[in-house]
């Protein structure tokens, strides 16, 4: 899928230059994890997690998969990549990104969307 939005490719382009997103990215593929998972495992200050994490979900890269309840009351979101790949290519002044989906997140997206009653729409 190639994002055609020349302000959205590029910053795709800035995230995925920062190493910290992309082992962001690397750890959520196969499994949802919080923000202080995400900031034990990678070694990174929970407030940075959470700015990695507000850019990265909204640039579609990350998602709030669910959330989960705690013993006092509160919550918390698990976070999964929705992107398995994402490729960056420049052609003359221009960037291009291509993002291949994390189909894990596509199928389960998908399941529990029919299992609301949801349908495909006929092109």
């Amino acid at each position: 899928m190639r994002i055609n939005d020349p302000n959205v490719a590029e910053r795709v382009a800035l995230a995925m230059s920062n190493s910290h997103t992309r082992r962001i990215i690397s750890v959520t593929l196969a499994s949802a994890k919080s923000a202080n998972d995400l900031s034990e495992e990678l070694a990174l200050p929970l407030r940075s997690i959470y700015r990695y994490v507000e850019e990265m979900c909204e640039l579609g890269l990350l998602t709030g998969e669910r959330q989960a309840l705690i013993d006092s009351g509160g919550k918390y979101t698990l976070y999964r990549s929705t992107v398995k790949s994402v490729t960056v290519s420049f052609e003359g002044n221009r960037v291009e990104v291509d993002l291949i989906p994390n189909e894990d997140v596509v199928g389960r997206f998908m399941r529990l969307w029919s299992s609301l009653g949801g349908r495909q729409s006929q092109q």
